[in-house]
């Protein structure tokens, strides 16, 4: 086939995309033309979906896998090549010293030379000679073993990123999966807050339809009274008046009482959130605390299996003693890795019982155990008394610590956490009340056993001593046996009491109740390290 058969045949086989030779060749289903697969996806996913060239709808999952065009393409370059090696040829592979063909090998020179190098040249003598097309032939199936073994890779490679192509697909597919199953349940969640607050509505429609009735009752009666008192003479008013104001005693038969409606809370259920756990810390005797320079701590809050606690500075913290009143919040007990928590202080404002004058500071914070997060300048204390949130007769100041996890998922993982240190817990106290049965059963077994050898002990003593006093009265024997039994006793009381000695039952006892709890939530010893000191969110600087 000559060369320009080769080269329109090769125009065949190449990208219509990038107009390069074919790799990883796909077929469009609509206009068949050819494509290199990477060309053709990067055009789908970055451009728009449809066929480059029959500008028809066009996926990726409908193109057809071309490999025989992979084939052709290599047919195509080897013909190429033997083109371009006969041009070459008749160039290159002729002698540089008798400008002949070359047409031998020398196999101990290992070099190829012209029949008259091997002839006469003089510098071949007693060589060995091999014709030179042998040679070749076996240098070119080296060669194509390598390059099989070398296309045979490359599909494999090729398979493998398909592989590849085919795994982001399905994760991408799951991801999307995933989108829409959030997208529903959402969906789901605010229908359920619509029909809560349709519920709502209603009843306050309801009242406020019933109140507006009474009042429009009341605004026409009023308008009849001033008509009446507008246009009657005063003969007529006189003669109306008990008519009016027995009008007026109906209206007032029907107490006030009985129009308040009870309010409808304006709070609705979160599915996607979970609600505070919150409690209440009575700071008594303020004054007397802020004398200390140390810190006052909450009694615990227990929120699945977590141990909180507040922990206030009455005078300050560090650089801001005297001058702010220092809060935190202190994760006692809980899971060994660091988690994000969200979290309110409120300081109650006891000059009132508005709640819109409390102070409130809420944040998130990634706590770990023994760790405090909080404000260092909560408040200033020269505010607290006159703004009226210290109570001066009592001497109080009253904290309300809110926390939650920020998410359904973190509170499940906490509770599943708690439900395991306590099945541990559970099975070391039954491990230990096992332990302690043991050792109760065994010293019974030595309780009832030794009374029995003892009694064995003693009769054997009264056959040997019967025969060498036989002499003596029975009221001697009698007096010896009582005498002896009541040795015995003694001794065995002595023995069971050294048997279940109350030292190793008040050890075993002590050990149970000793032992520490790792769900009591006391806090152990630890240390916090400075990482802020804004006024937003601090993190304590004390060793704890």
């Amino acid at each position: 086939m000559d060369e320009q058969s080769v080269e329109s045949i090769a125009e065949v086989f190449r990208c219509f995309i990038c107009m390069e030779k074919l790799r990883d060749a796909r077929l469009c289903p609509h206009c068949s033309k050819l494509c290199c697969f990477s060309c053709i996806r990067r055009w789908l996913t970055e451009q728009r979906a449809q066929c480059p060239h029959c500008r028809a709808p066009l996926q990726l999952r409908e193109l057809v896998n071309c490999r025989w065009a992979e084939e052709v393409t290599q047919q195509l370059d080897t013909l190429q090549l033997c083109n371009l090696s006969k041009h070459e040829e008749n160039d290159k592979d002729k002698c540089e010293n008798h400008h002949e063909k070359l047409s031998v090998f020398c196999w101990t020179c290992k070099k190829c030379i012209c029949h008259q190098c091997a002839l006469w040249g003089g510098m071949h003598g007693g060589h060995t000679f091999k014709p030179l097309a042998e040679i070749y032939e076996q240098h070119v199936t080296k060669v194509n073993e390598e390059v099989a073994k070398l296309r045979r890779r490359l599909m494999e490679l090729i398979s493998l990123v398909q592989e590849v192509e085919k795994n982001v697909e399905a994760v991408r597919g799951a991801k999307d999966e995933r989108v829409r199953e959030i997208r529903n349940a959402v969906e789901m969640m605010i229908a359920r807050l619509d029909n809560q607050l349709k519920n709502k509505l209603i009843t306050l429609m309801g009242q406020k339809t019933s109140l507006t009735q009474e009042t429009e009752l009341l605004e026409s009666l009023l308008q009849e009274v001033e008509h009446q008192l507008r246009s009657c003479s005063k003969s007529e008013l006189i003669s109306k008046s008990p008519e009016i104001l027995l009008m007026f005693q109906q209206v007032h038969r029907k107490p006030m009482q009985s129009f308040v409606t009870t309010p409808v809370p304006p709070d609705f259920t979160s599915e996607l959130v979970p609600a505070y756990d919150s409690s209440v810390f009575v700071l008594s005797s303020f004054s007397t605390l802020r004398q200390r320079a140390d810190p006052v701590y909450s009694p615990p809050l227990q929120i699945s299996g977590l141990c909180w606690r507040l922990k206030v500075y009455p005078d300050g913290n560090g650089v801001v003693r005297g001058n702010y009143l220092s809060v935190f919040l202190e994760l006692s007990a809980g899971l060994s890795e660091t988690s994000k928590y969200e979290y309110r202080v409120e300081m109650v404002h006891q000059g009132s019982s508005d709640p819109s004058k409390n102070i409130i500071r809420e944040f998130a914070s990634d706590f770990e155990v023994g760790e405090c997060w909080g404000y260092n300048r909560f408040f200033r204390l020269d505010l607290l008394a006159t703004e009226g949130y210290l109570d001066r007769q009592n001497d109080t100041l009253v904290l309300r610590y809110q926390v939650r996890s920020p998410t359904f998922f973190q509170k499940c993982r906490d509770q599943g956490w708690y439900i395991s240190q306590l099945e541990a817990a559970q099975t070391s106290y039954l491990q230990q009340i096992h332990h302690l049965q043991e050792r109760l059963a065994m010293q019974l077994f030595r309780h009832e056993k030794s009374p029995e050898q003892r009694k064995g002990g003693v009769r054997e003593s009264r056959a040997e001593k019967a025969g060498p006093e036989e002499e003596a009265g029975p009221a001697s024997v009698g007096g010896t046996e009582s005498k002896t039994e009541e040795d015995e006793d003694d001794k065995t009381q002595q023995d069971d009491s050294n048997d279940l000695s109350d030292g190793d039952l008040e050890v075993d006892c002590m050990t149970v109740d000793d032992e520490v709890n790792p769900l009591d939530g006391s806090s152990t010893s630890g240390s916090s390290t400075a990482t802020s000191n804004t006024e937003e969110n601090d993190i304590d600087e004390e060793t704890m």
